[in-house]
């Protein structure tokens, strides 16, 4: 496992800072705009002994891997995305809904990977505790509706695990509460990869006439195709969860909720966990100074997806999952 010295991080030459309350008249006019790093309450600040403020997660994230990929990347993503959006309706927008309503505009796909990205960078952090927990003692309530779904917590554990192991490609594996008819209250995984949402009206694309020859027709046909296309991709753009109908979905598409997200992209492990990993089996020193090579290696990425899982705030997940307080 590459595990480099520890130290402090200090500011970065390539990040520009994202405006902060503190900071936007310090700015160009050009990046003065609404979106801004947000405070991690979640994960204190701590000091070092010639004063430097930083953070980290002690046994998951050093100072410079943690500073990396929250600091950094999340100032990168934002600095681009308020230039993008200055002067522009999304200026004021929070960043979910810049989400949804810049999805299916190929026009505005730029602004979308941001917004995205920081929207899922930030779902990463927020519900990551400072200390270690336990699945084991995660509220009653969000213990009984996960085991119900996947069978038991260590299967939870082993299928988002894996699922973030294989991808083959940065991204996010993300735990969701799905609201089926038959089915409320139940959960599932799923990934989304590069800067891809988890929304399910972030990607909603629903054409069921036949683009090639319905459109431009001056038949009843082809001005009944032109405004369904365009209905069609309005619906989902901003809109609340409660609006949606079923119809509103493409086929299969179910209303979700994303509850816990686990970040795999790769500045987010690589720095402190590396391609390598730990052997999953102890080496052993033989006669001679030669070290037996174990023929199965765990990767950096599943290292770091197995620390992770004993880092995950329990009590905001269920927040997230129940949010008037009492399943449904």
């Amino acid at each position: 496992m590459l595990r480099p010295r520890l130290r402090i991080p200090r500011a970065s030459p390539f990040a520009l800072p994202a405006r902060s309350s503190s900071a936007a008249q310090l700015l160009p006019l050009a990046y003065r705009s609404y979106h801004s790093i947000p405070v991690l309450e979640n994960i204190p600040e701590k000091e070092s002994e010639d004063g430097t403020k930083y953070r980290s997660i002690d046994g998951f994230l050093s100072p410079m891997a943690f500073t990396t990929a929250w600091d950094y990347y999340q100032t990168h993503v934002l600095t681009n995305l308020n230039r993008l959006c200055a002067e522009t309706n999304n200026e004021s927008l929070p960043l979910k809904d810049v989400v949804l309503a810049t999805a299916r505009d190929p026009a505005q796909a730029a602004t979308f990977n941001y917004a995205s990205a920081a929207h899922n960078n930030h779902f990463f952090f927020k519900t990551l505790s400072p200390t270690p927990t336990r699945a084991q003692d995660m509220p009653p309530q969000l213990k009984d509706a996960l085991v119900k779904s996947f069978g038991s917590l260590d299967a939870l554990k082993e299928l988002m695990v894996n699922t973030a192991t294989s991808m083959f490609g940065p991204g996010f594996v993300w735990l969701v509460r799905s609201d089926r008819p038959r089915e409320p209250g139940a959960f599932r995984v799923l990934t989304t990869y590069l800067s891809g949402s988890p929304y399910p009206g972030a990607h909603w694309r629903k054409q069921n006439v036949n683009a090639a020859t319905d459109f431009g027709e001056s038949s009843e046909r082809g001005l009944q195709a032109g405004k369904q296309y365009l209905e069609n991709n309005v619906k989902g753009a901003g809109w609340n969860a409660s609006a949606y109908k079923k119809d509103d979905f493409a086929p299969g598409g179910v209303l979700l909720e994303p509850v816990l997200c686990l970040n795999t992209w790769e500045h987010a492990w690589l720095f402190e966990y590396g391609f390598g990993g730990s052997p999953k089996s102890v080496l052993e020193q033989v006669k001679g100074g030669e070290v037996a090579v174990a023929e199965n290696q765990k990767s950096g990425k599943e290292v770091y997806a197995e620390t992770w899982w004993g880092y995950v705030d329990w009590n905001v997940v269920e927040r997230l999952a129940f949010p008037g307080g009492k399943r449904q």
